[in-house]
């Protein structure tokens, strides 16, 4: 061996486990030092309008049993998600999920609560999301390869779909591409996690005609508006010159920004009659009711998404809660499996920083929060029936800081105030 092997291999037991296979993934298939997402090749983003024809063809090209091409679906994805109605009801599960407290626990059961703080990052969040939104826009492959100096994970990122092939587990660096890189074995099965089945499509294949038809109404409506919106107006002239006709029609056309009129003798200006019928709660109306089918699809329900009477029986918001927490409790099970059976392994192969991991499972914190001021409240009540609570974990709950405590019947002496002064007794003459 030659001194300059030797210098490599000296140098290489300095290195990290996880860098070394980092930078391995980095320089495989003539990577040039780039991660795949910032190989492939990315093109504008040109909104369209979309038809019913566009979803069948997106359709029909997303689940070829031979090779699926996902660019259409995507396009046709990307525009569906403009609709602020279906993307807000999307929200609503994605960050209930979110903000969901999160623990860590050993092979016994116990939590181990110093490894949470490795998961609240924005890598985290970013994985949580892209994950469950797995379930409204279909599979998707995620990369975790960025790591810092400390072989820290530093974000998640999200491959286009149009960018990756299910069916032969690879990326394509072009949309169409036949070839491209193996994610499913190799230096890159590390690095990067299908989320979803090789077909699934998402909810939004199956709303994707609600939300069509409702960009429709809002064109009608549009069109509806500037064709009926402003009423229409009439100028009777006995001049026959086609000049004087002419002038007339400019001075119609410029009266609806500047509503004057010069006119002379024998010329009348009459304003046109809008049509009787209340036909804005046509589109109003069906737009009502295909929020309301997308809020049904995506929660189970339209209580809590649309403009309804708040004042329902208790029965009836029971009903509605209890259908919010199935799907609620559904997506963190969901978010659950996928940490536990493919990103704990991964983090723990990727670096060695995720070391303490070995031997954990992720489980989501299901003790209840009570407000502080229910908490004190109980916790003078239990006090005076003569229970005696932890300090400790009372101070550390409330964030009250907690010196002793003393028995109801305990007499405290009466502290006497230095800045009060005694009143001498008057003296009898």
């Amino acid at each position: 061996m030659g001194t300059r092997e030797k210098i490599i291999d000296k140098v290489l037991g300095f290195i990290p486990d996880g860098r070394i296979r980092v930078e391995a993934a980095n320089r495989s298939e003539k990577g040039n030092g780039k991660t795949k997402s910032e190989e492939i090749k990315r093109a504008s983003t040109l909104f369209t309008a979309k038809t019913l024809k566009d979803w069948k063809n997106a359709i029909a090209l997303a689940t070829d049993p031979e090779n699926p091409e996902f660019l259409f679906l995507d396009e046709l994805y990307q525009n569906l998600t403009l609709d602020a109605h279906t993307m807000s009801v999307i929200e609503t599960r994605v960050h209930r999920v979110l903000r969901s407290k999160f623990v860590f626990v050993n092979e016994s059961g116990d939590e181990v609560p110093e490894v949470r703080s490795l998961f609240e990052r924005p890598w985290f969040e970013q994985f949580l999301k892209e994950a469950l939104m797995s379930k409204f826009t279909g599979v998707k492959l995620l990369e975790i390869f960025h790591v810092d100096e400390n072989l820290e994970l530093m974000k998640t990122l999200s491959i286009p779909m149009a960018h990756f092939n299910t069916k032969k587990g690879i990326i394509l660096k072009e949309p169409g591409d036949e070839n491209g890189w193996d994610y499913r074995s190799g230096l890159l099965e590390k690095f990067y996690l299908q989320v979803g089945e090789n077909s699934e499509l998402g909810m939004l294949a199956e709303i994707a005609p609600l939300i069509l038809a409702k960009k429709l109404a809002m064109g009608s409506w549009l069109d509806y508006i500037e064709k009926f919106g402003i009423p229409p107006r009439f100028v009777t002239t006995d001049n026959p010159l086609e000049g004087r006709q002419q002038e007339l029609l400019e001075m119609m056309i410029e009266m609806i920004n500047n509503h004057v009129a010069v006119l002379k003798k024998g010329e009348t200006i009459e304003i046109g009659d809008i049509p009787g019928t209340d036909a804005h709660k046509v589109f109003d109306e069906m737009l009502k009711r295909l929020n309301s089918e997308i809020s049904k699809r995506i929660l189970g329900q339209d209580g809590t998404s649309d403009n309804k009477d708040a004042s329902g029986t208790y029965g009836s918001i029971k009903v509605l809660q209890e259908v919010a927490n199935d799907r609620h409790e559904s997506d963190k099970l969901f978010a659950q499996y996928l940490i536990n059976k493919q990103l704990l392994p991964r983090l723990i192969s990727l670096s060695s920083f995720y070391a303490p991991l070995a031997n954990l499972s992720f489980d989501w914190d299901e003790t209840e929060e009570m407000e502080k001021g229910v908490m004190i409240d109980k916790a003078v009540a239990l006090t005076q029936a003569g229970f005696v609570l932890d300090k400790d974990v009372l101070a550390e709950k409330t964030g009250m800081p907690i010196i002793d405590f003393k028995s109801p019947g305990e007499n405290t002496p009466p502290v006497e105030d230095p800045k009060k002064k005694k009143l001498k007794p008057t003296q009898k003459q």
